[in-house]
């Protein structure tokens, strides 16, 4: 990570958010692996923050197509369970998107503060699993609205 806040210009963080995003939602690992490399190489906190929540997002939202989501306002919050034989990986995707769902901005935060201060590596790993994640979550969404909740 460069140290700085905002490393890459508004115009480029915004295109690999939407490219995440749109890897989340086409399950393209090709695509995927490019937007997490570039952003794990180039980005700064407030990037990785960016993209995180924008993929995260795809998650939350198909989340709430697969389950009933719980009513914030009264204090209702999401909770996933995981695998305990999970990679880091695969729990920090977990985490931020139901830090993300709960709309718990300062997990969200923290979250991605330990993961900006990892290696490039452990970063593109990390957005990776979060974009498999998201994918996995909006194609079962998906097959739900297609197929109904008895297939």
């Amino acid at each position: 990570m460069t140290g700085r806040a905002w490393a890459m210009s508004p115009g480029v963080a915004a295109f690999w958010s939407r490219t995440a995003v749109e890897a989340a939602r086409t399950g393209d690992d090709g695509l995927a692996e490019e937007a997490a490399a570039r952003v794990a190489a180039s980005g700064g906190f407030l990037d990785l923050v960016a993209v995180c929540r924008c993929v995260a997002d795809v998650a939350a939202r198909a989340l709430s197509v697969l389950q009933e989501p719980p009513d914030l306002a009264q204090g209702e919050r999401w909770v996933l369970q995981s695998n305990p034989a999970a990679t880091a990986d695969q729990l920090f995707a977990v985490r931020l998107t139901v830090a993300h769902a709960n709309r718990d901005s300062d997990m969200v935060a923290a979250l991605v503060a330990a993961v900006a201060e990892a290696s490039e590596t452990e970063r593109a790993q990390s957005l990776r699993s979060l974009m498999t994640y998201a994918a996995g979550c909006h194609a079962q969404a998906a097959h739900y609205r297609m197929e109904g909740p008895e297939s």
